[in-house]
C-alpha cells in the first residue's frame, strides 16, 4: 500500500477528493493532509515520507511551485503531482519544470485519478525494485570487496611478498590505501573467543554457527571505527585478527585497548562468552608488518581470560626493530640454497645466548620464523598444503616451551622441514617445477609478472624455465598468464557490478584501454560488449 499526503487549503476539495474513489482498491492510502505549503513541510519534516503528494498549485502564504521546489532540494525521490484549474496553465508548466510526474485538472474526474494512480503505482513499484536490487548489488559488491581485502590482509602476514611496490598497488586496487601511507604506523590485535568444556558438548554445527556469531560480531564492533581492519584465517575460526592504523595526538592514545576493551564487553553481553585478546608492538611502515603480527602472537600467547599478556614490551619493540627485511632475505636465502650452516650462522646473530635473555624474546623470535618458513612452504611444497598448515598451527604452541634450548631446538627441526621440501622440489622432474611456478601464477597473476623474476624467485635460469613452462602447460609463460587474466576478468563481467577500470585493475592491468584491447583481441569482443552479451544470455545471472 503506497501513501499520499494530499495538499489544498480548501477542506471542501481535500473531502472531495478523498471521496472521489476507493484508494486502497487501488493500492493507495491517504495518510496526511495539509491546508498550506508550510504545514505541509512540516508534516514532511516529521516523516515519514509518503511515495506520492498531490497538491494544489494556487495557495496562499507559499503557493505549490515554491512548496514543490523546496521539497524537491529535500526529498529529491519524492513524487509529485499538481492540482490545477484551466487559467493555471502558466503555473503546471513551472510545476512540469520542477520534476512533477503529472497534473489533474479541477474538478478532478473519477477515472482519470483512477487512471493516474495506476499508471504512478507501476512506476512506485518498479522504483522500488530496481532499488531493492541495486541495494542486493552493492551489498554483494561490499560482502566481494570485504573477502578480498581479508584474504588479502592474511596473505600479507603468512605469504612471501612479490614486492613493495606491487603490494602497495593492491592495497590501493582493495580500497585499502591507508595502509600505503609513507608515515604509517599500525599494531594488530588477536583476539581468541573462549568455550568452556562441555558448552557445546559434541555438536560441531552449533560450534560453527557460534564461531560464525563470533566473527559477524568482530566485524561489525571494527567497522564502528575508521582504520581498524579485521581478518580470519578458516585454519582457526575461533580467533579474529585485526589490523589498526596508529593515529597522533593524545585523544587517540590508548585507541587499540579502547577498542578491546569494547570487543570484551560485545563477545561476554552477545554471546556469553570470554575472550583471550594479545596486542601488539607499534611498528613503522609495511616492511616490518610482521614484526607486527609476530607480536600480537606473543602478547596473545601470554594471554588469559583474567589477564592480558603485556611482557617486557620495551624488549619486544627492540626485537620487532631488529628482524629487519635484510635479516629476513638472509635468511630465506640459506634456506632455499639448502645451505643449513649458513642459516644456522645467522640465527646464532638473531637468537642470543646471553643467559639474561628472557623466555619471551626467544618466543618472539620464533614466531617470526614461523612466518617466514610458511611462506616458503608455499612456494615449494609439493602435492597439497600439510606442511604449511602444520607451521601455521605451530604458532599457537611455540609459547609453550619452557625453555630457549627447547624453543632453538624446535625453530631447528622446522628449518629442516622446510628444506626437505624445498630440496624435494628443486632436485625433481620438471613437471613439478613448473606446477610450482604455475601455482604461484595462479596466486600472483594480478601483479606484473615477469618470467625473469620468476626465474630468480625459483633459482632457475630465464631461459631454461621459459622452455620448461611451454613444454608442460603447452602455451607460452606470457600467453598463459593472459589466459588467467582473461578467465578471470570473464567472471567479474559477468557479475555486472564492477568498473571496467576496477576489473582491469585487479587482473593485472596498468590501464583500461590496454585490458580492453587484450580482452578484445581474445574473445572477439569488448569488455562492454561481453557484459552486454552475457546478460541477455543469462538473464538470472
Amino acid at each position: 500500500m503506497y501513501e499520499i499526503m494530499l495538499v489544498d487549503d480548501e477542506k471542501g476539495i481535500r473531502n472531495s477528493i478523498k471521496a472521489k474513489i476507493d484508494w486502497e482498491a487501488v493500492g493507495f492510502r491517504i495518510v496526511s493532509e495539509a491546508s498550506s505549503g508550510n504545514e505541509a513541510l512540516q508534516l514532511l519534516e516529521q516523516g515519514p515520507l509518503p511515495q506520492l503528494v498531490i497538491s494544489d498549485i494556487r495557495m496562499p502564504q507559499m503557493d505549490g511551485i515554491e512548496f514543490i521546489r523546496i521539497c524537491k532540494e529535500k526529498y529529491p525521490l519524492l513524487r509529485t503531482v499538481v492540482l490545477s484549474g484551466y487559467s493555471d496553465f502558466d503555473y503546471v508548466k513551472s510545476a512540469m519544470q520542477l520534476g512533477v510526474k503529472d497534473y489533474l485538472l479541477k474538478p478532478v474526474a473519477r477515472a482519470e485519478l483512477n487512471e493516474l494512480l495506476g499508471k504512478l503505482g507501476e512506476e512506485i513499484e518498479l522504483e522500488q525494485k530496481n532499488l531493492h536490487a541495486s541495494r542486493q548489488d552493492l551489498l554483494r559488491k561490499n560482502e566481494q570487496l570485504r573477502l578480498l581485502q581479508e584474504n588479502f590482509l592474511l596473505q600479507m602476514v603468512k605469504d612471501e611478498w612479490y614486492s613493495l611496490a606491487a603490494i602497495k598497488e593492491r592495497l590501493q586496487q582493495l580500497q585499502l590505501t591507508p595502509l600505503t601511507a609513507d608515515d604509517l604506523k599500525l599494531q594488530f590485535v588477536a583476539v581468541e573467543m573462549r568455550v568452556p568444556t562441555g558448552r557445546m558438548a559434541d555438536r560441531q554445527e552449533r560450534r560453527d554457527l557460534l564461531n560464525l556469531a563470533f566473527q559477524m560480531l568482530c566485524r561489525e564492533t571494527a567497522a564502528k571505527r575508521k582504520g581498524i581492519y579485521p581478518f580470519s584465517d578458516v585454519a582457526n575460526s575461533a580467533m579474529m585478527y585485526f589490523l589498526v592504523i596508529m593515529k597522533s595526538g593524545p585523544e587517540h592514545a590508548d585507541r587499540t585497548e579502547r577498542f578491546v576493551e569494547e570487543l570484551k564487553r560485545n563477545i561476554a553481553s552477545y554471546l556469553k562468552l570470554e575472550c583471550v585478546t594479545g596486542i601488539g608492538e607499534e611498528v613503522k611502515g609495511l616492511k616490518r608488518l610482521k614484526n607486527g603480527y609476530a607480536s600480537c602472537m606473543l602478547s596473545w600467547s601470554q594471554s588469559t581470560v583474567y589477564k592480558d599478556g603485556e611482557g617486557e614490551r620495551s624488549r619486544v619493540m627492540e626485537l620487532t626493530q631488529a628482524f629487519t627485511p635484510e635479516v629476513e632475505r638472509k635468511l630465506v636465502q640459506a634456506i632455499e640454497n639448502l645451505d643449513m650452516s649458513t642459516f644456522r650462522q645467522q640465527l646464532d646473530t638473531i637468537f642470543s645466548s646471553e643467559r639474561d635473555t628472557p623466555m619471551f624474546a626467544f618466543t618472539f623470535l620464533a614466531l617470526r620464523m614461523l612466518l617466514m618458513f610458511s611462506s616458503i612452504a608455499k612456494k615449494f611444497e609439493l602435492g597439497g598444503s600439510a606442511l604449511q598448515k602444520y607451521l601455521w598451527n605451530c604458532q599457537m604452541t611455540i609459547a609453550d616451551y619452557q625453555s630457549r634450548e627447547g624453543v632453538r631446538g624446535q625453530i631447528d627441526e622446522l628449518a629442516q622441514l622446510v628444506m626437505d621440501e624445498v630440496k624435494k622440489l628443486r632436485f625433481s622432474s620438471g613437471q613439478h617445477m613448473v606446477e610450482a611456478v604455475r601455482k604461484y601464477v595462479e596466486e600472483n597473476f594480478s601483479y606484473e609478472l615477469t618470467l625473469s623474476s620468476l626465474a630468480e624467485m625459483f633459482h632457475l635460469n630465464e631461459t631454461y624455465l621459459s622452455g620448461l613452462f611451454k613444454q608442460h602447460v603447452g602455451i607460452t609463460f606470457s600467453d598463459y598468464v593472459t589466459k588467467l587474466r582473461m578467465t578471470k576478468s570473464e567472471q567479474l563481467l559477468q557479475e555486472n557490478e564492477l568498473k571496467l577500470t576496477d576489473i582491469a585493475m585487479l587482473v593485472g592491468y596498468s590501464s583500461s584501454s590496454y585490458f580492453s584491447t587484450s580482452f578484445k583481441k581474445n574473445s572477439g569482443k569488448s569488455p562492454k560488449e561481453y557484459r552486454e552479451w552475457y546478460l541477455k544470455n543469462h538473464p538470472h545471472g
